[in-house]
């Protein structure tokens, strides 16, 4: 083809016809002008298309992922109010009335409610670290969906600090537990069997309803739980459902 397009520029000079000449070579110009960005416009829209696919893959990567993720959030909400319901009941031994009704089976029973796990929402973030980290948040079209997924690292970051504070009290009232009350006897109320016999063993754990700090650690630890689940969980299975519903919309099969 570039021979013939010679040959034919050559012809024209051998015959002096100077103006077709130039006339002809502008328009070859455009034609290969032309040819060129039909040749980009055909690339850029393969890179499009390959650019497509990955997000494609990527969206039910983070599908999966977030789907999990709200699991194991309604898993740690569901935690959460249980140690909650632990909590307050112990605060309801204050009362003069439960107090005297009460049994050592019953404390015991509830502070292991309360305080025998901690509270941590451990999320999967795999996908969504591979993607910030490699740069191909950019291959993400949807621009709503793009920043939320760029914030949820971070937000998990105020969680945690959250997560530390209601540990922090409850490592509080566990060592009151300890100070005031008898742990072997909690244990032992709950099933567990002993090899000995310890000379504490008929000692209880009511004096914890006689300390007026014990009642106000209970209220601080009912409080950043409460506040964990309401400001801080709630929202977070909010964004979850959001970020899901935007990745159904931008699915294409």
């Amino acid at each position: 083809m570039i021979k013939f397009f010679r040959k034919i520029r050559q012809k024209l000079l051998s015959e002096g016809q100077t103006g077709k000449y130039l006339k002809y070579a502008i328009g070859e110009i455009v034609l290969v002008v032309i040819g060129i960005l039909i040749a980009l416009q055909i690339n850029n829209q393969n890179i499009q298309k390959q650019d497509d696919k990955i997000e494609q893959t990527y969206l039910r990567s983070l599908q999966n992922e977030f789907k999990n993720n709200l699991q194991i959030l309604d898993k740690t909400i569901s935690l959460n109010n249980e140690i909650i319901n632990g909590i307050d009941k112990l605060s309801s031994f204050f009362d003069k009335k439960v107090f005297d009704t009460l049994s050592q089976q019953t404390i015991s029973r509830y502070i292991v409610q309360a305080t025998a796990e901690e509270i941590y929402f451990n999320p999967s973030t795999g996908v969504v670290t591979e993607i910030i980290s490699s740069g191909n948040l950019k291959l993400v079209n949807n621009q709503e969906l793009k920043h939320k997924l760029a914030a949820f690292v971070n937000k998990l970051e105020f969680i945690r600090h959250q997560e530390e504070e209601v540990l922090r009290h409850r490592h509080i009232v566990e060592e009151m537990h300890v100070q005031y009350g008898n742990v072997g006897r909690m244990f032992s109320d709950i099933g567990a069997n002993f090899e000995w016999e310890s000379r504490f063993a008929n000692t209880t754990s009511f004096d914890l309803f006689k300390s007026k700090q014990f009642e106000n650690r209970l209220f601080l630890f009912s409080g950043t739980s409460i506040a964990t689940n309401t400001a801080f969980y709630q929202p977070m299975k909010d964004e979850i459902n959001a970020i899901l519903k935007i990745i159904e919309k931008e699915l294409t099969d």
